[in-house]
């Protein structure tokens, strides 16, 4: 009788890290995931965001270096 209380005891010691971890309930453990998803879903809206401003400023870039408007022959003036 002694070892299947020694072997509660155990499971139980074994346990309490992780019912620490939840001793908020199951609604808390849903509320902090659903957070972590919100937190998910603005960081990747934020790097879409970045990537589509640096995609729109390279093209910009791009075209101003490659649709200089062509050099017209300089006015020369003589002496």
């Amino acid at each position: 009788m002694r070892i299947p209380t020694l072997t509660t005891i155990i499971l139980l010691a074994s346990l309490s890290p992780a019912l620490a971890q939840l001793s908020g309930g199951v609604g808390s453990s849903n509320a902090a995931n659903q957070s972590f998803q919100l937190q998910n879903q603005i960081r990747g809206l934020q790097q879409q965001q970045t990537f589509d401003t640096n995609q729109t400023r390279m093209q910009i870039e791009r075209n101003q270096l490659y649709n200089q408007p062509q050099s017209q022959p300089g006015v020369i003036l003589r002496r």
